[in-house]
């Protein structure tokens, strides 16, 4: 199963049980896989909202504002 198989699955597993933070995280690191860091970030704080204590959670949106606040200097001149 592709990636797009799997997230239109849990999409559809999310809309019968909207309270389960587990289907969240696991779409979420679907979206983080394919490199959709918006739909993970928005997973991740769904879960959060959920669930505040969720330590996995909480490493993946470090990592995502990690990478969306990189800036390389070297190639990058306003």
């Amino acid at each position: 199963m592709d990636h797009a198989e799997e997230i239109a699955r849990l999409t559809a597993a999310i809309e019968a049980e909207e309270g389960n933070a587990a289907l969240y995280v696991e779409r979420g690191k679907l979206h983080f896989r394919a490199h959709d860091f918006g739909s993970a970030l928005n997973d991740f704080n769904t879960v959060l909202r959920l669930d505040e204590t969720n330590a996995e959670v909480m490493q993946y949106v470090k990592m995502i504002n990690e990478i969306l606040e990189y800036r390389c200097t070297d190639y990058y001149n306003p």
